[in-house]
């Protein structure tokens, strides 16, 4: 079932985060990354909206950016190729400083 994705990230740092909406942040990326990652068919594309400053906004699209390569790496090369190793390090970096610029606890670890 397709959906439009919005994620503010200016209300989840205004929260203190409940374990239903870290839940349902990692859902709506969940669902973000099987539609970066899935087939491309141009039907499915549906409305995706991150909202926020704009260093949230860049640290997010780093992070997000960097567990799709991993992803990427990990599907192509398998978990012990230095490859997927590196990817996996640079991964954490984006996370760390997500985690740092927002206050937002990354939900896919």
């Amino acid at each position: 079932m397709l959906r439009d994705i919005h994620i503010n990230l200016e209300s989840l740092k205004s929260q203190t985060l409940s374990e239903s909406a870290v839940v349902k942040m990692a859902g709506e990326i969940k669902y973000l990354l099987y539609h970066l990652m899935g087939p491309s068919t141009p039907w499915l594309t549906k409305n995706v909206r991150v909202t926020g400053k704009r260093d949230d906004l860049e640290k997010f699209q780093d992070a997000i950016s960097k567990e799709k390569k991993y992803m990427d790496a990990y599907l192509k090369y398998g978990l012990n190729d230095s490859r997927v190793l590196n990817n996996r390090f640079r991964l954490e970096q984006a996370v760390y400083k997500f985690e740092r610029e927002t206050g937002i606890k990354w939900p896919l670890k």
